[in-house]
């Protein structure tokens, strides 16, 4: 274990990828600072305070996105952030919007007072960068930026224009102001292990496989990424100065089938007594839907569609080889088993030793 003095800033750090994050810098030796919204909710307090080297090296602080007056304080003698706060409800609408602009511009507005702040890293998404195109055969790199629309889902929306917010910010400081650097990290939709009891979005999607919600498989294509190699792409780059102005795709290749994804959650799970969906959804009747249902919709505009990126630049910047995503899958889902998300059927027998 590195001897660091450093302490890094992680916002969201009960998040899904902020704990995962926490983990891997307390690991590193970092000390840490987590922000959370509330210090009373022993549901996402307590994974975090868990965590090896937590009573040491960590400290919680209350910032919420949206109080642009609580992220001075939380910043003082900070050298580095992860700025992974980002709200992602499993069914979002406009106001989305404005939370993720206005709370990436009040962590980076309150980092350009407070001089110990060398580099921030803030989590993006796929979605800033593949959305929108009709060119089946694309191959995606960190110079696309998705292409808005007025019907597009808030969330995508989101990410798009809390990113372009935060790359103008940076490229525009006055000269009275701390200059630190800046990197971007994009992932992909992100897969692996849970470390709290909390459902996020990820969770309901993987759990949907497993709880009779999803009673057949649409031909869908999903670019996956291991939560575990997200959160080494952040602190790689926050150390890494070949990172400073980048944007770097975090995503395993190929991308998934949700076939794909059914029959390992399938293999693995339906020996245990989970009934996985295995019969393909008629593209027809997604079709339809779509013209009664926005999520249908969304789901309907990517009807066998292979998802195409290249993933070289984490690569080469980074020295990282992400993890194979049916693994990531069947880890998940033992994972939410194990926190309770996902209730214990009569035939289970828990992980094998590959999981």
């Amino acid at each position: 274990m590195k001897n660091v003095s450093k302490c890094v800033l992680v916002t969201g750090a009960s998040g899904y990828l902020g704990i995962h994050c926490v983990k891997q810098l307390l690991e590193a030796g970092y000390i840490v600072r987590g922000t959370v919204r509330a210090l009373n909710n022993p549901k996402k307090i307590e994974p975090l305070r868990s965590l090896p080297f937590a009573s040491e090296r960590l400290e919680l602080v209350v910032a919420d996105l949206e109080k642009p007056d609580q992220w001075y304080s939380a910043l003082q003698d900070c050298t580095y952030i992860l700025h992974t706060a980002s709200p992602f409800p499993i069914n979002p609408d406009e106001t989305i919007i404005k939370t993720a602009v206005n709370g990436t511009l009040n962590v980076l507005n309150a980092a350009t007072k407070v001089l110990t702040i060398k580099k921030i890293v803030l989590t993006s998404s796929c979605v800033a960068i593949m959305e929108g195109y009709d060119d089946s055969k694309k191959i995606f790199n960190e110079s696309d930026w998705s292409i808005e629309t007025p019907t597009m889902n808030p969330y995508f929306r989101s990410k798009i224009e809390a990113e372009k917010a935060a790359w103008n910010l940076v490229k525009n400081f006055g000269s009275d102001e701390n200059k630190f650097e800046f990197t971007v990290i994009n992932p992909s939709f992100i897969i692996g292990p849970q470390l709290s009891d909390i459902e996020g979005s990820s969770a309901n999607s993987i759990k949907s496989f497993l709880n009779h919600t999803m009673p057949v498989v649409p031909s869908i294509c999903i670019p996956c990424v291991d939560v575990r190699d997200v959160a080494a792409c952040h602190i790689k780059a926050m150390t890494n100065p070949k990172t400073n102005g980048e944007r770097i795709i975090a995503a395993s290749q190929p991308s998934l089938w949700m076939k794909e994804i059914a029959k390992v959650l399938s293999d693995e799970f339906h020996p245990q007594g989970y009934c996985v969906p295995t019969h393909k959804a008629p593209d027809m009747i997604i079709k339809a839907a779509g013209l009664f249902s926005d999520q249908a919709k969304m789901v309907s505009e990517r009807l066998n569609v292979d998802c195409k990126i290249d993933n070289s630049k984490a690569k080469r910047m980074l020295n990282i080889e992400f993890r194979d995503s049916k693994k990531s899958v069947v880890e998940m889902a033992y994972s939410l088993i194990e926190h309770g998300i996902l209730p214990k059927t009569s035939g289970y027998k828990g992980r094998n030793k590959n999981f």
